[in-house]
């Protein structure tokens, strides 16, 4: 009957310290731990109760406001619909005066070389091809201090004299600040990635 009587003594002890340790814990309420030790020596130096931390919000932890970002995803729909929108009775000069006002100077040779590609010019002239570009989605795949890749998922209508066809692409279009505003940086398939 002593051993016994020991080891409940010993028990109790235990799940007195236990609640002790996890007085503070959330998972039990504070009136739920034990009444403490009568013995100052047995008491904890200092009781250290959890703290209420206030969440974040998570706009704070964005190098750019939502406000911005919203006008970098919209003008990544504008020229990514201008990109895929042409037609063969444009001159590629205009197609290329859409892009370049929001594109970014680095790009400015791509897109005069794109305006200028003789095979696909020759290609829609002879087919008399027209294609209408509507974008889908946006969703914003990468985001640091120094720009935002938006990828675009567009549905493209192309029309011709054999009849029409849509075809679906996704682009990753890499935004730049601009002062307040943008510029479009580069513009390549979904699937290559981020360059």
């Amino acid at each position: 009957m002593t051993s016994r009587a020991a080891r409940a003594g010993r028990g109790a002890g235990l799940l007195a310290a236990a609640g002790l340790l996890c007085g503070g814990c959330s998972l039990f309420p504070q009136s739920a731990g034990p009444a403490a030790p009568a013995s100052p020596a047995a008491r904890p130096s200092a009781a250290v109760s959890p703290q209420p931390t206030a969440a974040v919000p998570l706009a704070s932890l964005l190098p750019f406001p939502p406000a911005r970002l919203q006008a970098a995803a919209s003008l990544a729909s504008r020229f990514t619909a201008a990109w895929d929108s042409w037609s063969w009775r444009q001159a590629p000069a205009a197609w290329l005066a859409r892009l370049q006002p929001i594109a970014a100077a680095s790009l400015q040779p791509a897109l005069a070389q794109a305006a200028g590609d003789r095979s696909a010019l020759t290609q829609r002239a002879a087919a008399r091809q027209v294609a209408v570009a509507t974008v889908t989605a946006l969703a914003i795949r990468d985001l640091t201090p120094g720009s935002v890749t938006v990828t675009a998922t567009v549905t493209q209508v192309i029309t011709s004299s054999s009849g029409t066809s849509r075809s679906t692409a996704a682009w990753a279009v890499t935004l730049t600040p601009d002062g307040s505003g943008w510029l479009v940086w580069d513009i390549e398939p979904a699937s290559a990635g981020n360059s």
